[in-house]
Order: structure tokens, then C-alpha cells, then sequence
């Protein structure tokens, strides 16, 4: 395996005035309704998504499983952060690659990345955080399973699910 990955994501708990804890390292959120945290996502080297941006992080890997599974039947997807009007779009741009981007009032980010391996990563990385997750915050686990049946498709590629969040 490579030093140099093309895409690195890392989820985290917590908030810039109590700190932020990698989610396999933390201990249980006070409360399982409002989840502080932080989502480390870099394409290319590009910080699309930082602890700058920490928000209700839960929350936010649901949304990007959302936007996941919308990309199976569209050549874009996007969501808001929970709790800010932050964007975050994935665009296939043609070549087998998709467009990272992240806007906000501020400022803007993006990044290209072949389509397979960032997909992969997210599936990767959404499982990991969310499998974590349910260890920590059980009353929570069936909304962190249902958001893990819509990073793999449960039939044919043109099956449709009738919820979008």
C-alpha cells in the first residue's frame, strides 16, 4: 500500500472548545441527539472538509450516505450541513471522475478524484464511522443502520428506494 492515498477521510468527535477525539478513540456523547464532531476529508491533498467544519457529525455521514445513494441514478448529489449553510456537492465530471467541492459563504473547495476509489473510500470510512457509532450510542443504531443500507445498494443497480431524507 501507497504512503500517498488519494483520498483520506477521518471522522471525529467532539468541538473546537473541548477538543476533537478520533470517533474509535471516544467514549460516549452526552447527548445522542446532538452529536458534535468533524468529518477530515482531503482529495489530492485539497482539505475539502476539516474540524473547522464541525457540526452535528452523525447528522452530516447520513447526508453524505444520502448523497451516495442518489448518485447511483444522478450525475450529481448534494447536501447542506446540519446546523449551516455549508454545501457539499459530488459532480461526475466525465473520465470516470467526480468533483469534490464544498461552498460556503466564505469561501469555496474542490477537488477531482476517480469516481471508483473516492466512492469506495466513503463506503470505507461511512462504515467504520458508523458501526463505531452504534457501539457508543446504542438508542441510536437502527437510524445509523438505515443509513448504512444506502451506501450499498440491497438489489439491482436500478432498484429505487422511495426515501431520500
Amino acid at each position: 500500500m501507497s504512503s500517498y492515498a488519494a483520498v483520506n477521510i477521518a471522522s471525529y468527535l467532539g468541538n473546537p472548545s473541548k477538543g476533537f477525539t478520533l470517533v474509535t478513540e471516544a467514549t460516549a456523547p452526552r447527548d445522542p441527539d446532538y452529536i458534535d464532531g468533524a468529518i477530515d476529508l482531503s482529495v489530492h491533498g485539497v482539505p475539502i472538509l476539516d474540524r473547522e467544519l464541525w457540526d452535528y457529525v452523525d447528522q452530516l455521514w447520513a447526508y453524505i450516505c444520502n448523497m451516495v445513494e442518489e448518485l447511483r441514478t444522478q450525475d450529481e448529489a448534494y447536501t447542506y450541513f446540519p446546523d449551516q449553510p455549508i454545501k457539499l456537492t459530488f459532480k461526475r465530471i466525465g473520465g470516470g471522475q467526480i468533483l469534490v467541492s464544498l461552498n460556503w459563504p466564505t469561501e469555496g473547495r474542490q477537488a477531482a478524484v476517480e469516481e471508483d476509489l473516492f466512492l469506495e473510500q466513503l463506503k470505507e470510512s461511512g462504515r467504520g464511522f458508523f458501526e463505531q457509532m452504534k457501539d457508543l450510542v446504542p438508542s441510536n443504531a437502527d437510524a445509523y443502520d438505515e443509513a448504512l443500507a444506502r451506501l450499498t445498494p440491497a438489489g439491482p443497480e436500478g432498484t429505487r428506494s422511495s426515501s431520500s431524507g
